[in-house]
C-alpha cells in the first residue's frame, strides 16, 4: 500500500497536533509568515494569469489562474510553514483525539493567522506594489478580485469561508494520505484549484489580495478589511473544524490510545 487509510490520517495528524502545540511563539509566527508568503506567491501568480487575459475568455481566465495557485499550499507541504486553514482541521483532530488542549488549538489558530497576514502582506507590498506586479495592467484584476470580496455581507463571508476551508483541509487530508511525492501533489492540487473556480474565501489569500488592492489605490478601508478577515476566519474555522474534522472523526473514530499505536507504526 502506498498510501494510509483515513483512520490512520486521523491518528497522525493528530499526533501532528500535539508536535504543533511544542513549538515556541516565535517559531510558530516565523513559520505563519512562510506559509503566508507561499500562499501569497500562489495568488500572485493566479492575478499574473488571469490579469489581462480577453474578457470573451470569461470564467476560463479564472480556471488557468487557479491551476497556478496551488503552488502555494504545495510549498507549505514540501518545504514547511503554519498555515492557519489547515491547522484548523489538523488542531481540532488533536483536541477530538485528546492530544492538545482547547486552549492550546485558539492559541495555535490566533499565532499561526498573525504570521500568515503578515507573510501576505509583505508579498502585497513589496512584490504586489514597489516591483508592480499586481498593479499597472493588473491593477483592474487586483481590485475586482478584493473588491468582491470586501463586498460580501458578513454572513456570506462566513458561509464561503466555509466552503472554502472544506477544499482546503480536504486537500491537506488527501496530501496526508499518501506516502509519496506525486501522490501528494495531486492530493493537494485538486481541491485548491476547486475553491478558487467556486471563488470561495480564503483568510490567509485575502491577506494578501485586500491590500494588494488598497495599495493599488482601491477604496478600501482598514475597515473592511477587518470585517472581512473576521468573519472569514471564523467561516474558514467552521469549515475545517466543524464541516470536515468533526464528521470525519466521529465516522472513523479511534481511542487515543489506538491512534498511538498507529503513530508507533507509521512515519508522517
Amino acid at each position: 500500500m502506498n498510501s494510509y487509510s483515513t483512520k490512520e490520517v486521523i491518528g497522525l495528524l493528530s499526533k501532528k497536533a500535539h508536535a504543533k502545540e511544542q513549538l515556541s511563539i516565535i517559531r510558530v509566527i516565523l513559520l505563519g509568515i512562510l506559509a503566508g508568503a507561499f500562499i501569497a506567491l500562489g495568488y500572485l501568480s493566479f492575478v499574473r494569469v488571469a490579469g489581462t487575459t480577453p474578457k470573451a475568455w470569461g470564467s476560463f481566465s479564472t480556471f488557468l489562474g487557479a491551476c497556478l495557485f496551488p503552488i502555494g499550499l504545495m510549498a507549505i507541504t514540501f518545504l514547511g510553514g503554519e498555515l492557519v486553514t489547515g491547522n484548523m482541521m489538523v488542531m481540532a483532530f488533536g483536541w477530538l483525539n485528546h492530544t492538545v488542549k482547547l486552549t492550546s488549538v485558539i492559541k495555535n489558530w490566533l499565532l499561526v493567522m498573525l504570521g500568515n497576514f503578515l507573510g501576505g502582506l509583505f508579498v502585497a507590498y513589496f512584490f504586489g506594489h514597489l516591483t508592480g506586479l499586481t498593479e499597472g495592467d493588473f491593477a483592474a484584476k487586483t481590485i475586482a478580485v478584493a473588491a468582491s470580496k470586501v463586498a460580501d455581507t458578513p454572513l456570506k463571508m462566513v458561509v464561503s469561508g466555509i466552503g472554502c476551508n472544506i477544499f482546503v483541509c480536504m486537500a491537506v487530508f488527501l496530501g496526508a494520505m499518501s506516502k509519496d511525492f506525486m501522490g501528494k501533489a495531486f492530493g493537494l492540487w485538486f481541491p485548491i484549484m476547486l475553491f478558487v473556480v467556486c471563488g470561495f474565501q480564503h483568510v490567509v489569500a485575502n491577506a494578501f489580495i485586500i491590500p494588494a488592492a488598497m495599495f493599488a489605490g482601491a477604496p478600501i478601508s482598514l475597515g473592511a478589511l477587518f470585517t472581512d478577515i473576521v468573519f472569514v476566519f471564523i467561516g474558514n474555522a467552521l469549515g475545517g473544524a466543524v464541516f470536515l474534522a468533526l464528521p470525519l472523526y466521529k465516522t472513523y473514530f479511534k481511542p487515543a490510545e489506538e491512534a498511538e499505536k498507529i503513530i508507533e507504526r507509521q512515519v508522517i
